[in-house]
């Protein structure tokens, strides 16, 4: 049987929100490296990417439509080259960290 992970929740008026355990959020040091190849690099470009769109979206009017715009593409991106366990990993890490953080804890986390 898989044991299911902790998880802090969080009450909104909208509804619960589920947060990775704040022991996970606690880097460890000291820091582990990821093992990186062509596919995980390529994820990593996208994660920055979605990063930096939120740059975009500082432009009066159209800034926050194009950031959105971007970011969707790059994630549609992600989706094709992460694997299922890496996808979720990074969904759960991406709530509480900027994409590019998101994604190396993911790398970190799922060998």
């Amino acid at each position: 049987m898989v044991e299911k992970e902790e998880e802090f929740k969080v009450w909104t008026p909208f509804g619960t929100l589920h947060l990775p355990e704040v022991k996970d959020l606690i880097p460890e040091f000291p820091p582990k490296i990821p093992k990186m190849d062509d596919r995980r690099a390529d994820a990593m470009r996208h994660a920055m990417a979605i990063d930096l769109s939120s740059i975009v979206g500082w432009v009066p009017v159209v800034g926050d439509v194009i950031s959105d715009i971007v970011e969707d593409l790059h994630f549609s991106e992600l989706r094709k080259i992460l694997t299922k366990p890496e996808l979720d990993e990074y969904i759960k890490q991406d709530k509480v960290a900027p994409s590019t953080v998101a994604m190396i804890r993911t790398f970190i986390k799922v060998p």
